[in-house]
């Protein structure tokens, strides 16, 4: 073994444990911002990923350290030889030392914030293409899936679209940050606007596919609507807690709102955005505060954006979807294990429905089976849940029907008019979360189970192609991807004999959104082609 000689060893136990200077912590500060608070929040108080910071971070300095160069090959977290040379021992120490020693950051973005951050990338829209510039028969017809890249930062963090006919690939957009969320433009059907993780909003063209403008509506946070008439976005963050309306043609940034509220315990909080959803009933935009158990109604005719507060909704709220009509909201609620029924007319909270454990009801999904119109809703609790299953209700009456046994926690279900099957995908760390399962519409009893071929750890989000012949999951490797492994693919599917029809690659794919929910009040009911 080759000594280390004592003075050299006490000069290196020096460097190692000296205190670190401002300008350590201010390139600590750098580094998380660039590499990590993508997924673990802009404060460092957790976001996708876990809190970092030492009130809330278990782990010594050298195991985060490790865990920055290893990753964790069960989530989101690259490996560093995947970064290729980003980061080196010392930026890694950096960073542990930040994430172990300084406390959560207290961080504010305001109105003026981000006006200040809009960009114009296309000057003069008038310029772009009447028509897309590649070949496909009907808008409607576009899928796209968010590709949230190895590092979730970078060139390969984009939107991927596709030909949901021929399954072929017409056009990508960078979005710099991983891509969450994307809602489609109600009227005009070249505008689709996508929410990044680092709190962007992205215009986009679909005929060019091109972004011709972005801005930061927050530092982080995943929820975007579209208002039914197609003047505003709303974009909701959890650092800071607001809300912010956008103009839709510019983006300009036109109201904040700050989520905060009583709880239902009586505590006054800030709460991160859950779920926005604009509704045809009428011109408003419906929020939930996920630590508040409010909801907001936000009238977008009135000047000033007023807006009506309806309280102990439940706690931890988060998803939820719209009845055909628009006039109800099904809200999941976390830690109640059941989905609250608000009445957009009256205002109020109407029916609380049981459910599993920890429900989240995606974007919903509600279908006709012998005469009855049926909502079904996920539950993605997997800690101390005892059974499994798949709640579904009558959307008239909002009493469960049916409580179907599944084989592990859900996350996003499924349905097409034309499709035999409510899909859902089965999530968590457990091994079947690999597999899909399929519940017959009439029989309402899951009748296969899939597991996607050469996944090895997770494949979500499935959605129906406009058309409903087929639908598209997003299928996640886990482990070393260094030496040129695949970090995901999306796998097409026929969605009446659930064989494969094809295999793409794609560098960690999550969620998938087809063009025809833009005329879409509730995934499952899908207008006619």
């Amino acid at each position: 073994m080759t000594r280390i000689p004592v003075l050299l060893l006490s000069a290196m136990l020096a460097v190692a444990t000296r205190p670190a200077t401002a300008q350590d912590l201010d390139r600590a500060e750098q580094l998380f911002s660039r590499h990590c608070a993508v997924c673990h929040g802009a404060d460092r108080g957790g976001y996708i990923g876990p809190a970092l910071n030492r009130d809330e971070t278990k782990l010594s300095r050298g195991q985060v350290a490790e865990l920055i160069l290893s990753g964790s090959p069960a989530t989101l977290m690259p490996q560093h030889p995947n970064w290729r040379g980003t980061l080196s021992a010392k930026d890694r120490d950096l960073l542990a030392r930040l994430v172990t020693t300084q406390p959560r950051r207290e961080l504010s973005w305001s109105l003026d914030d981000a006006r200040k951050s809009l960009e114009v990338l296309v000057s003069d829209e008038s310029k772009l293409p009447s028509a897309p510039r590649y070949s496909i028969d009907r808008i409607d017809d576009l899928m796209a899936v968010m590709s949230r890249g190895r590092q979730a930062v970078g060139a390969q963090a984009k939107v991927l679209f596709f030909d949901g006919r021929t399954h072929r690939k017409v056009g990508e957009v960078r979005t710099g940050h991983a891509p969450h969320l994307m809602d489609f433009h109600p009227t005009q059907p070249r505008w689709a606007y996508v929410r990044d993780d680092l709190g962007w909003v992205h215009k986009i063209d679909l005929y060019s596919m091109r972004t011709v403008r972005k801005v930061r509506a927050g530092l982080n946070g995943t929820s975007l609507a579209v208002s039914r008439d197609g003047r505003y976005v709303a974009a909701g963050s959890f650092v800071p807690h607001t809300l912010v309306l956008l103009d839709a043609d510019t983006l300009e940034p036109v109201h904040l709102l700050e989520l905060r509220g009583v709880d239902p315990d009586g505590r006054t909080v800030s709460a991160d955005s859950g779920m926005i959803t604009a509704t045809s009933f009428a011109n408003v935009f419906v929020v939930a505060l996920e630590q508040a158990g409010q909801v907001w109604i936000i009238d977008l005719d009135r000047r000033g954006f007023p807006f009506t507060a309806i309280t102990k909704v439940g706690r931890h709220l988060h998803d939820a979807f719209l009845s055909p009509d628009g006039r109800y909201v099904v809200v999941a609620s976390y830690d109640d294990h059941e989905n609250a029924v608000i009445d957009l007319q009256e205002k109020r909270v109407v029916r609380r429905i049981p459910a599993g454990c920890k429900p989240h009801v995606g974007s919903g999904a509600v279908v006709r089976s012998k005469g009855r119109l049926l909502g079904f809703g996920t539950n993605i609790g997997e800690d101390d849940c005892k059974s499994f299953e798949v709640t579904v209700f009558d959307m008239d009456t909002f009493d469960v029907v049916e409580r179907i046994p599944v084989i592990g926690p859900t996350e996003s279900p499924a349905a097409h008019p034309n499709a035999p099957y409510v899909v859902v995908d089965i999530v968590g760390k457990g091994p079947n979360a690999s597999k899909l399962q399929f519940i017959d519409k009439e029989t309402l009893q899951v009748v296969r189970t899939l597991d996607v071929a050469g996944t090895l750890t997770h494949s979500n989000f499935p959605e129906y192609t406009a058309r409903g012949d087929f639908f598209y999951v997003s299928a996640r490797y886990s482990g070393d991807r260094s030496m040129g492994a695949p970090a995901g693919r999306l796998v097409v599917f026929d969605s009446r004999t659930l064989a494969e029809v094809k295999s793409i690659p794609v560098d960690v794919p999550a969620g998938v959104f087809s063009a025809a929910r833009a005329r879409t009040v509730v995934v499952g009911l899908q207008p006619p082609q």
